[in-house]
């Protein structure tokens, strides 16, 4: 019965971590989706990986306004030359002033060769300030009414399964008091079999009540009020008892 209660413990914690995780992720993809654009920021995801390792595939980034002359080399930045062209983020590695205004160079990590052309400062979206990994698949999974629920439905899932587990835990059972040869004492409790299970069950002393149900018993229908009546009822017993075996003594 123990592995089996270790391996059910084990195995909810699993799954409330899973879940507790599932819950972490899907606020940061709202937080990513939904609040940064409200601080004048934009999320972008990254469908390349041409700026490995620094930025992986399937990133969000955070890029904010940044004015033309505020850009330095080695700033990482997110580009849209124009509308029908998408947007991509790469290193500035050359920065070039003219008198219609400032170029830039860009290059990414992971490419041999920067890019083939400068481009104005102006196309620039904004500079990176933030990049965190893989949330970019959770985005786009969330952008569609499947994909939201079938994550609703994993949260759904993992949080019936925690439930199930926890069901199915054994409750720890306490022994107050010890076993003697005497006649049973008023403190004292006892476990027994529980049916044809290996539960136990705590019973009363002098009887085989039992005081708590294990869960395999069915419910606890057995109130407190009733449980004091029936404690004094064996306290007056073993007064009974005692007072018997002492008259026995003294006429023996």
């Amino acid at each position: 019965m123990r592995p089996r209660a270790n391996v059910t413990t084990w195995l909810r914690r699993l799954i409330d971590v899973a879940l507790a995780t599932l819950i972490v992720v899907v606020l940061v993809a709202v937080a990513l989706g939904k609040l940064v654009p409200l601080t004048g920021g934009r999320s972008i995801i990254i469908g390349g990986s041409s700026m490995e390792p620094a930025i992986h595939l399937g990133s969000t980034v955070v890029v904010f306004p940044v004015d033309p002359s505020e850009l330095r080399v080695g700033d990482v930045v997110s580009i849209q030359v124009d509308q029908a062209r998408a947007t991509f983020t790469h290193r500035i590695v050359t920065i070039v002033d003219r008198p219609d205004g400032r170029w830039i160079r860009t290059k990414g990590d992971a490419n041999p060769d920067p890019d083939p052309t400068l481009v104005p400062a102006t196309t620039v979206i904004g500079r990176v300030e933030l990049a965190v990994p893989l949330i970019g698949y959770l985005l786009v999974l969330l952008s569609t009414l499947l994909g939201v629920l079938f994550v609703v439905g994993l949260g759904a899932t993992l949080l019936a399964i925690a439930w199930l587990l926890e069901t199915q835990e054994v409750e720890p059972r306490a022994v107050v008091g010890s076993m003697s040869a005497g006649p049973p004492t008023g403190g004292a409790l006892g476990l027994v079999p529980s049916g044809g299970a290996m539960a136990a069950q705590l019973v009363a002393p002098g009887t085989r009540t039992p005081l708590i149900r294990d869960r395999a018993a069915g419910p606890r229908s057995t109130m407190v009020r009733e449980h004091l009546e029936h404690s004094r009822n064996v306290r007056n017993r073993r007064v009974r008892w005692l007072a018997r075996h002492q008259r026995n003594a003294r006429s023996a």
